[in-house]
């Protein structure tokens, strides 16, 4: 039975949403609505319903210039671009290509990655600058005339499509464009990177998002008889009971499954999506076929060339069959199937002969035309499906190359660890591919440190190590700064070849190179002045810094020169020398627009910055940081470094919710390494300090031996991880173990500088403790670790905290101290209440108290006031009076509530704020406490419109 296109059903709140933006849009108020749902769900089909149907109009505007893109996958991972590339051809398709480069400006030849044949890419290029690029382009285009950018199948987006995606969304508004796009839930687990850009754009507000759900089971039969009586009008039908179970609600399943209502129903998921192929002609399935064999959609010109023009013209009746059976679709350019899992499985038929033939053609066909990442992932591609494994390896590799340079890291990963398993199947490899394979792992193991799989990156790194020439010393040395690249101090082994550790391996590599080895030079002085600074070894760093910066000059390499001048500096300040922060300057002169240079400026510039107190100014320099590795589409291990730093600006300026909800977002996806340590830390001392105490001690507990490990050889992470478990052996009341981790501060070279600062404000309060306790502590040699660290721009802070801990000192010197972190000033306020209170003075202490508990809220530091709520009851007072009950939530627990009120359930909450489940009951539970309620229904019920606002 042939089956016609259904009506929609069931969408339509949904579609009216998408109406409402597309129209507000055609008025200037542009926006970003993102479609999520499983496969088959009918995110295409709804995207497809709103731009067939006009928008609201005055009779006077002109309508949407609509572009679309839909990403790809290869088999292998994302086709690098594909979805841009399909904007880009919509606009060339529609304007004409002298027209959109106008509207791209200046940047418009970084276009010429995407299409080679619009412009020409010129020599030296900053071909990282597309997503910028395209962005230019579309806010051009949409100054002209109202535009939808529809960008579809992001789960199989790559790292430049996912940069374009957040770029756009923040200018979208204020440009007036609307951004469509769409994504398989089921297909974007906890650790895939566009989990984390789609948080961040949320978090923002940037985007709003529908959720499309299965069909009721009243909505599948109406969508199955509405199909039925469309086919056969007033035919009885029969097996209707099966569709509607054998369906699961999924609409493309429906109407499928409609094809063969009353006769047998097929037992297997394949099967189903093979059911309106097989019923096509013979010719019309080898023409389906040789489509499949493509890739999701196939292009005229690429089908000319792999079935030649004749054959093309003499399959144009198989074609339109195919299109008539909802099989496949045309286009102006082509041809493509009605869904990715009805190509996958078409493609499933192709005989191994068939195969071969039809991908050795697409392959040479590619290879003819213009070369650009995307093509010539797609060549390797090809080459790999034909089983031509010397083709297929030296494809790869070349495509792997190109992918890195573009920072298509996703790709580069896939196609470096696809070249590593084909290596052993070609006769003469070093001559297919012009590299040894040392230097495969070694490219290879870049590639996929840049996805932060530091384990695997770390083993390639170390075989291609193993593995390399001995009569290529200068190589060689290069691969062994990719080895110790990989490592901070705390984690480099002692089994590197020829060395016990990572000075004497780098020293024993540096005196074997050869004298005009001068690139090689630069990069081992860099890796070792990096390990110095970061254990601790300043004057060592200075020195291979400075040496290695003059190296690099003479040579003419600016990147590297730049990261020594940033080590150096950062060196330098850690010493005391805190005007040596203007050499960043030069380090970011040096660095130009090229990005391994750029996010160590970035990086280290902001992480300074903290350290100094300077949160407002850390935060800047880390955003625009991070802003410009989305755009570039840089890896997740880069970006996240600088996000990490723009949390932890948050934390100083009390915007505590904002980095909460990051590092409940953020940190699983980073994989173990140090700085996973750096995020797990400052993670378990927010959560700590939120109030969330037994979590924190849990936190703690399955990360300490960890947290110890790096400690060892790392003073940052010794300084960090010794503050917090002392906060919360204190909390348990293990003072042994507090007093032993403080003690740490008095060994020599341990901690010193504004690494001791906050481990001695620490451990003043262990110091008072114990001597509540009678314990017999001395606090002198803690007052002289103060006395030479103290001169730090942090150190009067700490000094006045390290005092008035011990009572030596009063709170208020603390709270007029600066510059210090948000929390202080309720956490003294808090504190000298509590001395008010002892001291008898209950109306003093009433006061103090009051202001900590609404400056702890303010920032939702609930461990302080929760704590000064429990004093002033003691004190015989009430909490400070508030407006509404509702006053009492956080700004997390208000969003919480707004989406009770919505009718969420945790599971959902979770999903929607990108928390686990146990913390949205939590957060649930907190606020039937302090609404006074018994059930979800009525505290949904006390919800005011402010609170509901909160969902955004």
């Amino acid at each position: 039975m042939h089956v016609p296109r259904a009506r929609l059903v069931g969408r339509t709140a949904e579609l009216a949403s998408l109406r409402q933006a597309r129209d507000a849009a055609c008025r200037g108020e542009g926006g970003a609505v993102v479609v999520a749902g499983e496969a088959g769900i009918g995110k295409t089909r709804l995207l497809e319903e709103l731009l067939a149907a006009p928008p609201e109009s005055d009779g006077e505007s002109e309508g949407a210039l609509v572009l679309r893109g839909q990403c790809a996958e290869s088999g292998t991972g994302p086709v690098p671009y594909a979805g841009l590339e399909g904007i880009l051809r919509d606009a060339v398709q529609l304007l004409g290509a002298e027209a959109t480069l106008e509207a791209a400006g200046p940047a418009a030849d970084a276009l010429g990655v995407l299409s080679p044949g619009l412009v020409e890419v010129r020599s030296g290029a900053d071909t990282g600058r597309l997503p910028e690029a395209l962005t230019d382009l579309l806010v051009g285009l949409s100054r002209r005339r109202p535009l939808v950018v529809v960008l579809e199948d992001l789960h199989w987006s790559d790292d430049a499509t996912r940069a374009c995606l957040a770029r756009l969304a923040r200018v979208a508004p204020r440009a007036g464009l609307l951004l469509l796009a769409s994504y398989r839930s089921d297909d974007v687990g906890r650790r895939h990177p566009l989990r984390a850009a789609l948080a961040e754009l949320e978090r923002a507000r940037l985007v709003t998002r529908i959720d499309l759900g299965r069909l009721r089971t009243d909505e599948v039969v109406q969508l199955a008889l509405d199909l039925l009586e469309a086919a056969e009008p007033g035919t009885a039908v029969d097996g209707l009971e099966d569709l509607v179970e054998r369906s699961e609600g999924v609409p493309f399943y429906v109407e499928e499954l409609a094809t063969v209502v009353g006769g047998a129903m097929p037992e297997s998921l394949r099967e189903v999506l093979l059911l309106r192929y097989s019923q096509l002609s013979p010719r019309a399935q080898e023409f389906c076929r040789a489509v499949a064999a493509a890739g999701r959609r196939a292009p005229h010109d690429l089908l000319t060339a792999v079935l030649t023009e004749d054959r093309l013209a003499a399959a144009e009746g198989a074609a339109r069959e195919a299109v008539d059976a909802l099989v496949l679709r045309a286009d102006a350019d082509g041809y493509q199937f009605r869904h990715a899992l009805m190509q996958e499985a078409v493609a499933a038929e192709l005989l191994p002969g068939e195969r071969r033939r039809l991908h050795t053609a697409y392959a040479i066909a590619l290879e003819a035309g213009p070369s650009s990442v995307a093509r010539l992932a797609q060549v390797a591609d090809h080459w790999w499906a034909a089983r031509v494994p010397d083709r297929a390896l030296t494809a790869a590799v070349v495509a792997q190359a190109a992918a890195e340079r573009e920072g298509a890291t996703s790709t580069a990963v896939a196609l470096g660890e696809r070249a590593l398993d084909l290596w052993d199947l070609v006769r003469d490899p070093e001559s297919a591919t012009g590299i040894v394979h040392a230097e495969l792992l070694r490219r290879v193991a870049i590639a996929v440190h840049g996805s932060t799989q530091l384990d695997r990156a770390v083993a390639l790194a170390r075989q291609a190590l193993r593995e390399w020439p001995e009569d290529d010393p200068a190589g060689r040395a290069r691969a062994l700064g990719t080895v110790c690249g990989f490592f901070f101090p705390s984690d480099v082994p002692g089994d590197l070849p020829d060395a016990t550790g990572t000075t004497s391996t780098l020293d024993d590599a540096l005196a074997s190179l050869p004298e005009d080895a001068v690139a090689a030079r630069s990069d081992l002085l860099m890796w070792k002045s990096r390990a110095a600074m970061l254990a601790g070894r300043l004057e060592e760093a200075v020195r291979a810094a400075d040496e290695g910066y003059t190296v690099a000059m003479e040579a003419g390499d600016r990147s590297t020169a730049s990261i020594l001048v940033n080590i150096a500096t950062m060196a330098r300040v850690t010493s005391g020398d805190i005007d040596a922060l203007e050499q960043m300057a030069r380090a970011r002169e040096l660095a130009g627009e090229e990005w391994r240079p750029l996010t160590r400026y970035y990086t280290n510039f902001s992480d300074a910055l903290l350290t100094l107190g300077e949160y407002s100014r850390a935060l800047e320099v880390a955003s625009e940081g991070a802003a410009r590795a989305r755009e570039r589409g840089a890896g997740w291990a880069s970006r996240a470094m600088l996000e990490g730093n723009v949390a932890e600006a948050w934390l100083g300026l009390g915007r505590w919710d904002e980095a909460d909800a990051w590092y409940e977002a953020s940190v699983p996806l980073v994989a173990p390494s140090a700085f996973a340590v750096y995020l797990h830390e400052r993670w378990t001392w927010l959560t700590f300090w939120r109030g969330d105490v037994d979590r924190a001690q849990t936190m703690a507990r399955r990360q300490r031996q960890i947290w110890i490990r790096h400690a060892r050889n790392e003073m940052q992470i010794r300084s960090r991880t010794a503050v917090t478990l002392t906060e919360l052996a204190l909390e348990r009341g293990d003072l042994d173990d507090a007093l032993e981790l403080v003690a740490d501060v008095l060994v020599p070279d341990r901690l010193a500088g504004k690494y001791a600062l906050p481990v001695l404000a620490v451990a003043a309060k262990v110091l008072a403790r114990a001597r509540e306790e009678g314990r017999d502590v001395a606090v002198e040699p803690y007052r002289e670790v103060l006395g030479r660290a103290v001169r730090w721009p942090t150190g009067p802070v700490h000094a006045a905290l390290f005092a008035a801990e011990l009572g030596e000192g009063p709170w208020l010197a603390v709270r007029e101290a600066q510059p210090a972190p948000a929390y202080v000033a309720p956490y003294a306020l808090s504190r000298e209440g509590a001395d008010l209170l002892a001291r008898g003075d209950r109306d003093a202490a009433r006061g103090r108290l009051t202001e900590a508990v609404a400056a702890a809220r303010r920032i939702s530091c609930g461990l302080v006031a929760d704590r000064a709520e429990a004093l002033l009851a003691s004190a015989g007072a009430a909490a400070p009076a508030r407006t509404t009950a509702e006053d009492q939530l956080t700004d997390r627990e208000r969003q919480v509530l707004a989406l009770v009120a919505e009718g969420m359930t945790n599971g959902q909450i979770a999903e929607r704020l990108f928390i686990s489940r146990k913390t949205a009951s939590v957060h649930v539970s907190a606020i039937l406490r302090k609404l006074g309620v018994a059930s979800r229904t009525e505290a949904a019920l006390r919800a005011s419109p402010s609170v509901r606002d909160a969902a955004g």
